[in-house]
């Protein structure tokens, strides 16, 4: 037996007592020693595996499984949460963005509004008797009603006025006839009158929105102004 076949021998089974193994033993102190040296190694890793497992070794594992799995759906459900609440905050951004009134130039809706007037007068000449259910239906798409009487309304219809729309209505006060219109995604800062040759009246900034009132008699325009804005009402 050489020295490189007694090496691996002694790797490998270094209680060997072939008779051949156990001469190479005896040949030198180094021979010696490295097979001390493998029996040692063997008797210690033997000692290891004889350590017998901890009570409730079973049981610790499974709780530790449970937990890192409980430790993972509280991320999960953290993340989704998280993922939600900024989805919410942005559709609330984008909701308020679109809702919210504009905010334009007084004296530019001003005069906006007269050229309307001019140019629908077709309105003053309907004599119809609009229920209030009909008023409230198309309030409601701007998230208004009626909380009470405005007086008997003529004409009902959407009018547009700077790109943007609104209701028209005439109200028949008995005497004379008084437009209003209710723009609700037009928003002012202050009030500003609304005079020509032929109508006068005023645009002012309601709840939401802003509301015009026009007559060819002005004594009529602050009576409506007081039963709008105490009948009208937004919901949203």
């Amino acid at each position: 037996m050489d020295d490189l076949e007694f090496r691996k021998n002694a790797t490998i089974d270094p209680g060997d007592q072939r008779p051949e193994f156990l001469g190479k033993i005896k040949q030198s102190l180094f021979n010696r020693r490295f097979v001390e040296e493998q029996l040692a190694f063997e008797q210690q890793l033997e000692n290891t595996l004889d350590v017998s497992p901890p009570e409730n070794l079973t049981d610790r594992l499974i709780l530790s499984q449970q937990l890192s799995q409980h430790k993972l759906q509280r991320k999960q459900q953290h993340q989704t949460w998280l993922f939600s609440t900024i989805a919410a905050s942005l559709v609330l951004a984008v909701s308020l963005f679109f809702l919210l009134p504009e905010t334009i130039n007084s004296s530019q809706l001003a005069q906006q509004i007269i050229t309307h007037v001019h140019n629908d007068t077709h309105a003053l000449n309907v004599n119809m008797d609009v229920p209030k259910n009909k008023i409230d239906t198309m309030l409601a798409s701007y998230g208004g009603k009626l909380d009470g009487p405005i007086g008997k309304v003529s004409f009902l219809g959407l009018c547009i006025i700077g790109e943007q729309t609104g209701v028209h209505m005439v109200l028949n006060t008995g005497q004379n006839l008084v437009t209003v219109i209710i723009l609700p995604t037009q928003r002012i800062d202050n009030s500003h009158p609304l005079n020509d040759t032929e109508f006068s009246g005023l645009v002012y900034p309601s709840q939401k929105g802003s509301i015009a009132i026009i007559s060819e008699h002005a004594e009529s325009i602050e009576q409506t102004r007081r039963q709008i804005d105490r009948n009208l009402n937004w919901l949203i």
